[in-house]
């Protein structure tokens, strides 16, 4: 049997953070290094609205921008969420703000046929997915599908006769579009309001510590393509595969890396900005340390220091005798106090450049104080970058040991 290569996330619009193409990508490279199958698990079941509801990029004037599609989910899995007028609004605004390129049209094509309204954020998700990375032979599961869901049964059904009286179980029952937490009591089971459920004639989806048992029982996984987060919680599970004598897949990172643009790759060089400082100093730490060390103009000390040298020098001609005036020597000085000030007004607007730049590559690299992965979404680089021909880069160039990927064209 050919090995089964698994990576899975939540859904989010325009395909997600970037980390989402990452483990993706991770997928599938390893699949054609094992001779096996990829698949894309697309989680349609989340209801976490507010972690998906947005796009955050930069705009075509390099400002950071966060568009948020607001509207009242009423708490529905978010695969289940009917995309409306106002989310297609809001992604022509988000086309519209991009700073406009020779891809920029087809990408806004493909993205507003995939999100039509009347679809649900589910099959808008697979159709995109299937946009970016069907040419790679990936398979793409939705796990919401009644075949998954009924071979899922026992086993949710067995994980809730392990639950304690008081406890949430390790599941969720579906109530119409909305997944609903189940708690046990002396009776049997209950949602959190106390409404009475009956698990036999319920439909069961996973939760976090269900999900991957399901996976793995479901496709045999070989290999797991996890993130960090992932990767600390599935090392905990070994009770619940050990209760459904499920054999545990392996987990390998996925590939995390922080790419580098040719514009940043420029401030670090013309202004001698450390990478290391930019990855890891938050904006305003970055800007002020870069101001400090390289620019020390002290305009009160050089006009202290200045004044009193220029005295003593003409206290010590005095002392041989020359005769001069005093407002002769208090032209002077103020002919160099004024000489300051205008080195003065030069370094603070080297000061201001150099703040505005490292702000700016701070904005490319550590957007919102969050690392680049998990704030933009691959559109914003397919626009830069050649379209889909920037997914093809990134596989060409996929290694998870590597930390950095700069973009040379």
């Amino acid at each position: 049997m050919k090995p089964t290569i698994i990576t899975g996330q939540q859904i989010g619009l325009l395909g997600g953070p970037l980390y989402t193409t990452y483990k993706v990508l991770g997928a599938i490279h390893l699949a054609r290094q094992l001779g096996g199958k990829a698949v894309y698990w697309i989680e349609t079941n989340d209801a976490d609205f507010n972690e998906i509801n947005h796009l955050e990029y930069l705009d075509v004037e390099g400002q950071l921008r966060s568009l948020t599609w607001e509207m009242n989910s009423q708490g529905y899995s978010c695969g289940q969420i009917e995309i409306d007028r106002s989310l297609c609004d809001l992604l022509t605004q988000f086309f519209d703000t991009l700073r406009q390129t020779e891809f920029t049209p087809a990408l806004r094509d493909m993205a507003l046929r995939c999100y039509a309204p009347g679809r649900t954020l589910g099959e808008a998700s697979r159709l995109l997915a299937q946009e970016l990375f069907g040419r790679f032979g990936v398979e793409l599961f939705d796990p919401s599908t009644p075949e998954f869901k009924a071979f899922i049964k026992p086993m949710l059904l067995h994980e809730a006769e392990q639950t304690p009286v008081g406890e949430q179980g390790n599941f969720f029952c579906m109530i119409g579009k909305k997944r609903m937490a189940v708690f046990r009591d002396e009776q049997g089971f209950a949602l959190r309001d106390g409404t009475r459920v009956n698990l036999v004639e319920c439909e069961l989806v996973p939760n976090v510590k269900t999900r991957n048992v399901c996976q793995d029982a479901y496709f045999q996984t070989h290999t797991y393509i996890a993130g960090p987060g992932e990767i600390a919680y599935i090392r905990e599970l070994d009770a619940q595969y050990a209760r459904h004598g499920v054999k545990k897949a392996d987990v390998t990172p996925r590939m995390s890396v922080t790419l580098i643009e040719p514009k940043a790759a420029r401030l670090m060089q013309k202004q001698q900005i450390a990478l290391d400082d930019a990855l890891t100093l938050e904006k305003t730490a970055l800007a002020q340390h870069i101001v400090k060390t390289q620019t020390g103009f002290d305009f009160k000390a050089l006009t202290q220091q200045t004044s009193e040298l220029t005295r003593a020098y003409f206290a010590q001609l005095r002392a041989t005798g020359a005769a001069i005036e005093r407002p002769f020597e208090n032209a002077v000085l103020q002919a160099l106090k004024e000489a300051l000030g205008q080195q003065r007004a030069q370094e603070k607007a080297r000061a201001e450049k150099l703040r505005a730049a490292a702000e700016s590559l701070s904005d490319l690299l550590l957007p919102f104080g969050q690392k680049q992965e998990r704030v933009f979404n691959l559109f914003y680089y397919m626009n830069l970058y050649g379209g889909l021909a920037f997914v093809d880069w990134l596989f060409e160039r996929y290694d998870p040991t590597r930390n950095i990927l700069e973009i040379t064209g």
